[in-house]
């Protein structure tokens, strides 16, 4: 009988294989990668172009083009188009980033032939109707205007901007008139640029076999695609820390941004730094929760993430917090800072640390569309598999000292530029 008052045995996670996929290049080298391990009866399907927000002509583009694409065909109404998909339990997501523009399928495997058909036509034929442009730019603009009076949507984007400049990809922001400026041409010329005959990367996962693998390789391998020139999106080189407040009165609370251009996954200090940012504010258990949430009870929560982008990536400290306690917020974001350069970390504290990093991963990759995603990550940033397959290890590597070098070298709270949205009192 199970003895309820021992808690269970505890064993550290030592190693993780991400599991094989596997490639191949069309007659037209076109790259498709499969991984068909699934159980459940679904399947994914992800064309990934090199067709972003980087890739628009005027801002505003890509954001529209998103929302109109499914609009209709030379041969489908959007009605029509969403229908074809729908009754046979399928669906289309749409993903406009800044680097690459997805396509992501969702359906029942035995019915790929009709998916593909509907794609191909979309990827073909689509006509972005006036009705539907208009359509889309009054949500569009609606929803910004809803936006511009959340506090999270304005610090988040004046955060971006002070770090990357508006010059750059990633710090464009966008505003009504971008919206309303966008006409048809525009959509059509960024599509037959970008899109209509451009060469993609197809992820097929799910519970596949050799059929629907033919049926991907008879609907794409008989067209020719043209190359997409990949454009430089590296970081801005000698951007100003700076200070900003975007004053919002008669509201409790402040949202705070602080952070700084950071490195991306190749770079030897990159699992260093994940483990020194998880300890200071990565994840719950972590330093800027542990005080300013549940010491000072400053906040509800509070977070510091590394985000890698293609060949660089950016640190950023953000929460919510009583207006009140705006300043004392970043006194205490500083005093855990120097704390961090100045004291080992225990041995117990890290291993928590460690062991939330190693099964949070290990929680990524429970199924086929997880792994197609590492996979999809590798391929898209040029990462060797070692990068996956070595993560633990590399995470298990680091130690106080390690961690102590990142703070000091990494986390100097006056080489981050800040955003308070509300009141800094």
């Amino acid at each position: 009988m199970l003895d309820r008052t021992q808690a269970p045995s505890f064993n550290a996670i030592k190693a993780i294989e991400l599991p094989e996929i596997k490639m191949e290049v069309l007659q037209n080298t076109l790259s498709l990668y499969t991984a068909g391990f699934a159980e459940q009866d679904v399947l994914k399907m992800e064309l990934v172009f090199n067709a972003g927000s980087a890739y628009e002509k005027k801002k505003g583009i890509s954001s529209l083009f998103s929302k109109t694409l499914l609009g209709g065909t030379t041969g489908r109404t959007g009605a029509e188009v969403m229908a074809g998909l729908d009754q046979y339990g399928g669906f289309i997501e749409l993903s406009s980033r800044v680097e690459h523009f997805h396509i992501i399928l969702y359906g029942i495997p035995r019915f790929i032939d009709k998916y593909l058909q509907i794609l191909k036509d979309i990827l073909e034929n689509a006509i972005f109707p006036e009705e539907e442009i208009f359509l889309q730019k009054k949500l569009a603009i609606q929803g910004l205007k809803l936006n511009l009076e959340k506090s999270t949507f304005l610090a988040s984007r004046a955060f971006k901007q002070l770090i990357f400049g508006e010059a750059n990809a990633y710090g464009k922001i966008l505003n009504e008139p971008d919206l309303e400026d966008v006409s048809r041409s525009d959509l059509k010329s960024f599509y037959q640029d970008n899109i209509q005959g451009k060469t993609f990367k197809l992820f097929l996962s799910g519970n596949i076999s050799d059929k629907e693998i033919l049926s991907v390789k008879n609907a794409f391998d008989r067209t020719h695609y043209q190359t997409n020139a990949t454009l430089d999106l590296t970081y801005p080189k000698g951007m100003e820390v700076k200070r900003e407040l975007v004053e919002l009165k008669d509201k409790m609370q402040s949202t705070i941004r602080l952070g700084k251009p950071m490195f991306g996954r190749k770079h030897p200090d990159f699992f260093k730094m994940m483990v020194t940012n998880t300890a200071f504010g990565g994840y719950f258990g972590s330093r800027l929760m542990k005080n300013i949430r549940e010491d000072k009870g400053y906040t509800y929560g509070i977070s510091s993430s590394l985000t890698p982008l293609d060949g660089f990536g950016y640190l950023l400290i953000g929460s919510d917090v009583v207006k009140e306690n705006t300043v004392a917020t970043f006194d205490e974001i500083s005093k855990e800072i120097i704390k961090l350069q100045s004291e080992l970390l225990d041995k117990e504290e890290l291993e928590a640390v460690k062991n939330y990093m190693c099964g949070s991963f290990a929680g990524s990759l429970t199924t086929a569309f997880e792994i197609m995603d590492k996979h999809k990550n590798l391929i898209t940033y040029d990462l060797e598999v070692s990068f996956y397959n070595n993560f633990i290890a590399s995470i298990n590597a680091v130690d106080s000292a390690d961690v102590l070098e990142m703070a000091t070298k990494y986390l100097d709270i006056n080489t981050m530029s800040e955003v308070v949205v509300g009141e800094r009192i």
